[in-house]
């Protein structure tokens, strides 16, 4: 079997390489500008006209080899991991078994293309509250919750949503190898790290900045990813693109600090920091209605910062740092609610069971 996927975020495009390995199904994405003069991809082109599509339908191919319009090239942040693409002309002689698009602008366009080669066309929901075309589609994966089913009773498994077939499922990464649970890189680390990519341009920033210089001799705060507009300081670590690293470097924190609350989707980090066993600091409320919300409880394994003063945040801070029993059990809490949660497995074969894989 052959599915065609658009490509627009790295993390998104591993877990479906994992979900369609699982089931021997080929994945290719668009590939050439074609795809955009076409009308088929068509994303953001309201607002930066061809730029972006360049970035995803060019810039990442340029070092890919090519052989009668299909495209091959290693995965630069993930091991073991090829990219296919296919030109616009070369999927026209291709037969498809399902097309999916990822992205609301493109959506119209690929189910166009969809219907012209005789394949199925579903929609990837992967922010909450995105705005997709559900009247084109036959069938919905959905990674991030959808209203009505904000709990894990309407979780991995087959429900109706907008008269679709759909899952709401977790994107797959590597929780065995990559971002696995282990507690020592931690031991005697004094390790506060954020791994919330351009954290620094957000309006929460100025006064985790304030916090981390104040409380600067308890704790190593760190601000790992990109900065964006925003200048960089002392507390950048580094802007990490190799995936293996990013789970290494995770491991070695002795506390996550999860100060985000805007634009989640699915929650890439606050997964991985459950699946490799860290307690963490973060805004409980923002995600009481997320797919990341069961997977961190009050006081065992979480502490808000909303529920709590300065004064106490930072005590529980320091018992994590001191007190290694303490701290371990709030480890294994993380990995254990991922474990009970979280099943990579089980939920690709609920959507192979759907599409008939």
């Amino acid at each position: 079997m052959r599915v065609l996927a658009d490509f627009h975020h790295h993390a998104l495009g591993e877990s479906l390489a994992i979900l369609f390995d699982h089931w021997g199904v080929d994945l290719y994405y668009p590939a050439g500008m074609d795809w955009f003069t076409s009308g088929t991809w068509q994303f953001e082109k309201a607002f930066h006209g061809d730029k972006v599509a360049r970035q995803y339908l060019e810039g990442i191919w340029n070092d890919a080899d090519e052989e009668d319009g299909t495209l091959v090239k290693q995965d630069p942040r993930h091991p073991m991991r090829r990219l296919y693409g296919v030109t616009y002309d070369r999927a026209r002689e291709m037969d498809w078994d399902i097309v999916l698009s990822t992205l609301p602008h493109n959506d119209e366009g690929l189910h166009r293309f969809a219907t012209e080669r005789g394949a199925r066309f579903g929609i990837q929901i992967g922010n909450v509250m995105q705005d997709s075309r559900y009247d084109l589609a036959s069938f919905v994966l959905a990674s991030s919750t959808l209203p009505g089913h904000t709990t894990p009773a309407s979780w991995g498994k087959v429900i109706e949503y907008n008269g679709v077939p759909t899952v709401i499922y977790h994107q797959a990464f590597d929780d065995r190898g990559i971002f696995h649970a282990d507690p020592f890189p931690g031991l005697g680390s004094r390790e506060v790290a954020s791994w919330v990519n351009c954290f620094p341009e957000t309006s929460p920033y100025p006064s985790f900045v304030d916090f981390a210089r104040r409380y600067k001799d308890d704790f190593d705060f760190r601000v790992y990813g990109s900065y964006g507009s925003a200048p960089t300081d002392e507390l950048a670590a580094g802007d990490v693109s190799w995936v293996p690293r990013i789970g290494s470097e995770m491991r070695k924190a002795r506390i996550g600090f999860h100060m985000k609350s805007w634009s989640d989707g699915y929650g890439h980090v606050i997964h991985n920091w459950a699946a490799v066993g860290r307690p963490i600091i973060w805004v409980a409320g923002y995600y009481r209605d997320k797919l990341a919300a069961p997977l961190f409880v009050e006081g065992v394994n979480a502490w808000d910062i909303a529920s709590h003063s300065e004064e106490e945040i930072v005590d529980i801070m320091r018992r994590l740092r001191d007190d290694d029993a303490f701290w371990l059990e709030a480890c294994a809490a993380s990995r254990a609610r991922f474990d009970e949660l979280v099943d990579f497995d089980e939920e690709a074969n609920v959507i192979g069971r759907m599409l008939g894989l």
